[in-house]
């Protein structure tokens, strides 16, 4: 199934009051939407009747983050790791909307980008056999190191998980410096004599 693109990126219809920061796809309400991409859900919304209503927000593996807007029911919770082609939610006509779609928008380093090259993998999302193909590629890809803690950084740092309040209140700091600064006096201490000799023996 193809779906209609009612408005792109940058356009700026009469009843908007900016430029679009995504692109919409007319769709019937509660048509699934699946991730595109392997990533992680860096939150979920709900601006009621404003915005983009009920929201998706998944941080890809490249750092860019997926935004999935005006949903009718989402089925995804913070922290949650999607990969290709797994259910997020369905799409609706919440927030400010004035039909049933899906609203998409991509955004990196913290500003909008062009969502046009995902279209394809939009239009596909519910085609099995396409999805058999991403999911196949998406296996062979893998973060660098950089790239991982980068994503969980990110992503800790957004949704603020409260069990690293707990555990940061939790540990001794102060014991837990002392044991690392004792470690090299006692790697001193105990060799201390052969050191002397080998000064001895050089001087």
């Amino acid at each position: 199934m193809t779906y209609r693109i009612t408005s792109r990126f940058l356009e700026q219809e009469p009843f908007r009051t900016r430029p679009h920061t995504g692109i919409d796809f007319a769709m019937p309400e509660n048509t699934p939407l699946r991730s595109i991409k392997d990533g992680i859900v860096e939150r979920v919304v709900d601006f009621g009747s404003s915005n983009i209503g009920k929201g998706v927000f998944i941080k890809w593996q490249d750092g860019k983050t997926a935004i999935y807007g005006h949903l009718s029911q989402i089925t995804v919770k913070q922290g949650d790791i999607v990969k290709v082609g797994d259910l997020i939610g369905y799409s609706g006509n919440t927030g400010h909307s004035t039909g049933a779609h899906l609203h998409f928008a991509v955004k990196e380093g913290g500003r909008f980008i062009d969502p046009s090259p995902y279209i394809d993998l939009i239009q596909n999302m519910n085609n099995p056999s396409f999805l058999a193909k991403m999911q196949h590629a998406s296996d062979t890809v893998t973060l660098n190191g950089t790239q991982f803690i980068q994503m969980i950084s990110d992503t800790l740092s957004s949704i603020k998980f409260q069990f690293i309040n707990i555990f940061v209140r939790e540990v001794d700091y102060y014991s837990l410096i002392l044991q690392i600064m004792k470690k090299p006096f006692q790697f001193l201490a105990c060799h201390t004599s052969f050191l002397y000799d080998i000064l001895w023996r050089i001087f």
